[in-house]
């Protein structure tokens, strides 16, 4: 019962149907951070690889991936002009595009290759499909362009390396149940890419239609010719097998001698007592009513995120197949993605107008709110410090970081964030300049120079006695008027008679006074 099986194919699926696949055919080993994405520019040329800022396990296999991107002018002139991200996932080992490396180039790479054997037919935690995507924005990302220090760039759609194979046998018409001892691909490939060729824009393979998503198939030149073997799934009765692509046809469309076949081995009987064996074939090939623009009886390459869905029935005189070609869905992915950010504070990691490191708060396009941070100490930036037993970390308004522009503080147990401005080191409802209303509605002035100056530390005067001593009124016996109260650097309020001389207050400060003369 040798030969070719005689069969049929469906015109399926429709324009727009795809199967979503299922189990390890959709996963990314995201735990592991088995995935890149670099940002290219419309040239195909790499601006950037993007860095994993965050993972966090949201449950039932759900992930959420923050990327982002440090700040440098080729990386906001692609983001807010015209950009491409390319998404990798599975490939095992990784290497950052050179510069000038295409997307074409990349997706050609040594490392862009994987070997192939009959243990990887099936997937496993330890075989996952590589896969690879890309997202293009030809005029820019609009939440960029728009100021926003984040975007969710929408559905990323991710091309799976592998095609899957499914033969379901069928036996008719037999007076002994035949019993199939093996299935198998007489042809298949020892190598393949993890990429598909020449493609470097999703509507290269998301068209719609799913006849026209998939590209070329992309095989190393120097891969070996190999048979595999498809493996029996016992609850499907199914025999499944997830192969590189491979190439059937010629550039003319006709088939050639190493075209594979799926071979189908079984007995009848028991050979022992005068059973049989026998085996048949199916080709790869459209027969009776094959889709729009493809003529009967043509031969199709394996193409990579396909799935080639074969029921085949033998009927002890000859063997009929029907074939569904069933395009996946591709996966996909909806990361984040921003600027590269400071991990304690959030700033945006970036130059200043000289090109030193700087750090950004608040809209990092918008000049007007785009003040440059510098991270202190002044000997070790953007490190914490421990004081009076705590960490804490000094932000300062200028490169020097000078203690006039100690801006801000952030407490790393607490992760509080102390400011250093008057209202907001006091929490005190501003009314004009200096003058203030403090909890108790109380007219105040607030300032760190007038009787007594130490260390930042700032001096809670009523109005009036301020007025009469920073004036110089008459009638009024100056040096015995003095502040009511005094606050030290993060915000804390004392009597003045606890810190009415710089001893004082420096024994109260402590280990801050270092940082704060």
């Amino acid at each position: 019962m040798g030969g070719a099986a005689y069969g049929k194919t469906r015109a399926t699926p429709a324009d727009g149907e795809y199967n979503p696949g299922s189990g390890l055919e959709n996963f990314i080993d995201l735990p592991q951070r088995d995935f890149r994405c670099y940002l290219y520019g419309l040239n195909n040329k790499p601006v950037s690889a993007l860095e994993v800022a965050s993972i966090y396990h949201l449950g039932d296999k759900k992930y959420s991936i923050r990327l982002r991107l440090k700040d440098t002018e080729e990386v906001k002139g692609a983001l807010t002009t015209g950009c491409r991200f390319v998404f990798l996932a599975n490939w095992g080992s990784y290497v950052d595009p050179a510069p000038g490396m295409t997307i074409e180039e990349l997706c050609a790479a040594s490392f862009a290759e994987f070997g192939f054997s009959q243990q990887k037919t099936q997937l496993s935690d330890k075989n996952l499909i590589p896969m690879y995507g890309v997202k293009e924005f030809e005029r820019g990302v609009p939440d960029f362009i728009d100021g926003k220090e984040v975007s969710d760039i929408g559905t990323l759609h991710l091309l799976r390396a592998y095609a899957k194979v499914d033969v379901n046998v069928i036996f008719k018409d037999f007076e002994d149940v035949p019993v199939v001892t093996s299935v198998s691909l007489t042809h298949s490939s020892s190598k393949g890419y993890k990429a598909p060729a020449n493609v470097t824009e999703e509507k290269q393979y998301v068209t719609g239609s799913w006849f026209t998503d998939y590209t070329s198939v992309n095989i190393p030149d120097d891969a070996a010719d190999i048979a595999l073997t498809l493996t029996k799934n016992e609850q499907t009765g199914h025999f499944v097998a997830y192969v590189p692509e491979y190439r059937n046809v010629d550039d003319q469309g006709e088939p050639v001698d190493s075209r594979s076949r799926i071979r189908i081995c079984f007995t009848v009987g028991s050979v022992e007592t005068g059973g049989r064996e026998a085996e048949g074939y199916v080709d790869f090939r459209y027969s009776d009513t094959p889709p729009a623009g493809v003529l009967p009886g043509q031969y199709f390459d394996i193409a990579r995120n396909n799935w080639y869905k074969f029921d085949v029935t033998a009927n002890g005189k000859d063997i009929e197949w029907t074939v569904d070609v069933i395009p996946f869905t591709s996966v996909e992915l909806d990361p984040d993605l921003g600027l590269e950010r400071e991990e304690f504070t959030g700033y945006i990691i970036g130059k200043d107008g000289q090109g030193r490191d700087c750090w950004y708060d608040g809209n990092y396009y918008d000049p007007a709110t785009a003040v440059p941070l510098y991270l202190g100490p002044k000997d070790n930036h953007g490190k914490f410090v421990s004081i009076n037993g705590k960490e804490y970390l000094l932000v300062y308004a200028d490169y020097e970081r000078t203690v006039a522009n100690l801006d801000h503080i952030f407490g790393k147990e607490n992760r509080k964030k102390y400011l250093i401005y008057p209202a907001g080191r006091t929490g005190y409802e501003i009314v004009n300049w200096d003058y203030y209303l403090n909890d108790l509605k109380q007219h105040v002035w607030l300032e760190e120079e007038l009787r007594l100056k130490c260390c930042r530390t700032l001096n809670e005067w009523d109005r009036l006695e301020y007025s009469a001593v920073k004036y110089n009124w008459p009638g009024y016996d100056h040096d015995s008027i003095n502040p009511r109260f005094w606050f030290d650097i993060l915000g804390n309020r004392y009597p003045w008679s606890e810190g009415d001389t710089v001893e004082k207050r420096k024994a109260i400060l402590g280990e801050w006074v270092q940082y704060l003369e």
